[in-house]
């Protein structure tokens, strides 16, 4: 017996419901339409509402994309990552870049953008790229990308650069404002002469963190000692040799975290005498951190995309100037490595908030 084929009918897609089909239903001019979607024009309260009904009813939805496009905006972001610098640091940095681009691909898919990215070696490609905005969070002032952005009149956003208020916004990461704190924090401890561990120079946020300890160290009128560790922690028992050799008694580690410090130095056999008090940059470990008691100090520059971009749409939208900069919080949480334990040090608006106590053992 011969199987006859299907012929249950394949149904057609729904034709998408068009601002001419809710004016037809409505009663009105597609205009009209237009204001009560958009919350605009004279419209009496009865109109608008019956507009609205309308759409809901024929189960209408705005083309954003289209209306983008003929307002002169893309919706879509661009992206420039950091260039890689070396091989040893390359799968740090690119762990680091692929959080600030999926923070960044969430908090545009939040307001209907895409993301375009844009290779750190490749700034003209910006030229014909399709972006409302770039966000450039490690560029340098004399970055090609930024000559390029102006020319094209498309805003830029950077991590800690501040710009002229017609380029575009920049973001406070508070990694300048978290240095000094810790810091503090280790002289109101009783460390009198504190040194740093940090990285090898390529890294805003490393350079941003010398430039910060060396100021402070000028300030107090103390000599600054400043050991560095490659990422592979291959020296890391030979710099902090030489921060004990040079008798500090405070330790701001900007390099590497609590936990991955302590792990490290275990593994080479060296143990931090118990007198030296410490306090450690957070990025990751916020919770290890506080488990195994560590004072630390917390950033969150992947807070910067979810924070910037409402500041970034309104002022494309009403083609103002976006205020800046765009203030990151962070925190500085005691444990058991300093003498004195801020209770809690929170900042989110700009402004610190803090009472440090005494941490009697």
């Amino acid at each position: 017996m011969t199987q006859q084929p299907d012929q249950t009918p394949i149904p057609l897609p729904r034709a998408r419901v068009t601002v001419k089909d809710v004016a037809a239903r409505a009663g009105v001019s597609t205009a009209a339409v237009s204001q009560a979607l958009n919350g605009r024009g004279a419209l009496s309260a009865d109109t608008r509402q019956r507009i609205l009904d309308a759409a809901t009813e024929l189960g209408y939805s705005p083309d954003r994309y289209a209306a983008a496009l003929r307002r002169g905006r893309t919706l879509s972001i661009g992206y420039v990552a950091s260039p890689p610098l070396d091989p040893v640091r390359e799968a740090t940095q690119a762990q680091y870049a692929m959080r600030q681009l999926s923070a960044l691909v969430d908090a545009a898919a939040a307001h209907h953008f895409t993301v375009t990215v844009i290779p750190y070696a490749r700034p003209e490609l910006l030229r014909s790229a399709r972006v409302d905005a770039v966000y450039a969070p490690d560029a340098r002032e004399s970055d090609p990308l930024l000559a390029i952005a102006a020319a094209q009149s498309i805003p830029v956003i950077t991590n800690d650069l501040p710009l002229p208020p017609d380029a575009g916004m920049w973001i406070r990461t508070g990694y300048e404002d978290a240095a000094t704190a810790a810091l503090d924090l280790l002289a109101a401890s009783g460390a009198t002469n504190i040194g740093l561990l940090t990285g090898e120079p390529g890294l805003p946020r490393l350079e941003i963190g010398e430039s910060v300890y060396q100021q402070w160290c000028a300030s107090r009128g103390q000599a600054p000692i400043v050991a560095r560790v490659d990422a592979a922690s291959l020296e890391l028992a030979g710099s902090i040799r030489e921060l004990l050799l040079h008798g500090v008694d405070g330790l701001f580690s900007f390099a590497q975290e609590g936990p991955r410090l302590f792990l490290d130095l275990a593994a080479l056999d060296v143990v931090l005498p118990r007198d030296l008090q410490l306090v450690a940059l957070c990025l990751h470990d916020c919770a290890l951190n506080r488990r195994l008691s560590v004072t630390h100090v917390c950033v969150h520059p992947e807070l910067a995309p979810a924070l910037l971009f409402p500041e970034l749409v309104n002022a494309l939208e009403t083609a103002s100037t976006p205020n800046s900069p765009v203030v990151l919080p962070w925190e500085l949480e005691g444990g058991s490595t300093t003498r004195a334990t801020p209770s809690r040090i929170r900042r989110d608006d700009g402004v610190p908030r803090a009472s440090v106590q005494a941490n009697v053992p």
